[in-house]
């Protein structure tokens, strides 16, 4: 069992979900997207599962947003967490 990235991203503002943003996902350093069909849901969450441990880079884009981007380092079975605001 691999680790697991989730998230929810919201309108810095309003503090509302931001729905269908597009997120990719890439092994920090490499071009290679390990998941380039992410989308949000209505709840502006996202999820990946079986992940590798490693670094990633996360780009989060919306429209009428900035485009977001953040990293994180996985380790072997972690569960992270993370909440993004875009202005």
């Amino acid at each position: 069992m691999g680790a697991t990235i989730r998230g929810k991203i919201v309108d810095q503002k309003s503090k509302q979900p931001v729905k269908e943003a597009a997120i990719t996902l890439t092994i920090t350093g490499m071009t290679r997207l390990v998941d380039i069909a992410q989308v949000t849901d209505d709840f502006g969450s996202f999820l990946w599962n079986d992940l590798e441990p490693g670094a990633y880079d996360i780009l989060i884009m919306a429209g009428g947003y900035t485009n977001r981007k953040i990293s994180i380092l996985l380790n072997t079975n972690e569960e992270q967490e993370i909440f993004i605001e875009l202005f």
